[in-house]
């Protein structure tokens, strides 16, 4: 790869790479939940990583934009989990409930399923913000620093930002 800068992509093309690297990293940890959790996080940490060192190693963005990227992106992803976790645990917690109590319990099921659901939602959300830009921010930071280097020379650069 040339280190002309004209060679690069647009500095708006670091938004892809926040969404992009995220949308692939949620896409091959559900392909692959049956390793587990931890190497899920970690296969969606990785891809996240790599899509923030790409964000800034291929474009003509700066460090601050591809923060600010991975920062929305972090916070839309992390919403995204917090609607979905919230949905899924009411719904469980409902339907739970109408199946003890015959439907009784429906109301009262429903509101705690509710409040289980924000409460588990936001921890789940906070998470996921939290790995998200340190991973994004922490590639991009290496993607910057490698920057005009090329081949083995810029992973090697990498590796040693990332310590």
């Amino acid at each position: 790869m040339t280190t002309n800068s004209d060679s690069k992509l647009s500095r708006h093309a670091v938004w892809l790479f926040a969404f992009g690297s995220i949308a692939a990293g949620i896409g091959a940890s559900y392909a692959l939940q049956g390793l587990g959790q931890k190497a899920t996080a970690a296969i969606y940490f990785a891809i996240v990583a790599v899509g923030g060192f790409l964000s800034t190693y291929l474009t003509r963005a700066r460090t601050g934009g591809a923060i600010a990227a991975f920062l929305v992106a972090g916070a839309a992803a992390g919403a995204g989990y917090y609607f979905l976790i919230a949905s899924l645990t009411k719904t469980a917690t409902t339907v739970m409930g109408d199946a003890v109590s015959a439907g009784a319990a429906h109301a009262q099921m429903s509101e705690a399923g509710a409040q289980m659901g924000q409460t588990l939602g936001l921890f789940i959300a906070a998470i996921v913000f939290l790995e998200t830009i340190v991973a994004g921010i922490g590639g991009a930071v290496a993607g910057t620093k490698t920057r005009g280097q090329g081949g083995l020379s810029a992973i090697a650069s990498a590796a040693r930002a990332a310590r």
